[in-house]
């Protein structure tokens, strides 16, 4: 019985010392700029990596065509920034960069 409960507490303290690391991936950050190579539904890819929208992400634009994450097309300059969990990386504000006319 007292080899059982040992093994209980050192299982806890092991899986207790898990805990920081998942939670530490979320800290992870990041701010970007770039042209998108192709949109989907809810996500969109720049240089090669693809990055997901969610339903709260933040859409800033001057111009009123670009309202909407719809609204974004392939070969827009955006800047974006977010965070990283489980690898995936999530958008928290986009803003539409309109270039100036040549």
């Amino acid at each position: 019985m007292k080899q059982l409960i040992r093994g209980i507490t050192f299982f806890l303290v092991i899986m207790a010392m898990q805990v920081p690391w998942s939670s530490a991936q979320a800290l992870e950050t990041f701010e970007k700029a770039g042209v998108i190579a192709e949109v989907g539904y809810d996500m969109m890819t720049v240089f090669g990596q693809n990055y997901r929208i969610k339903p709260s992400t933040e859409l800033v634009s001057s111009d009123p065509r670009r309202k909407k994450f719809s609204d974004f097309r392939r070969g827009d300059h955006v800047w974006f920034k977010g965070f990283v969990l489980n690898g995936v990386f999530y958008v928290d504000t986009i803003a539409y960069q309109a270039l100036p006319p040549s």
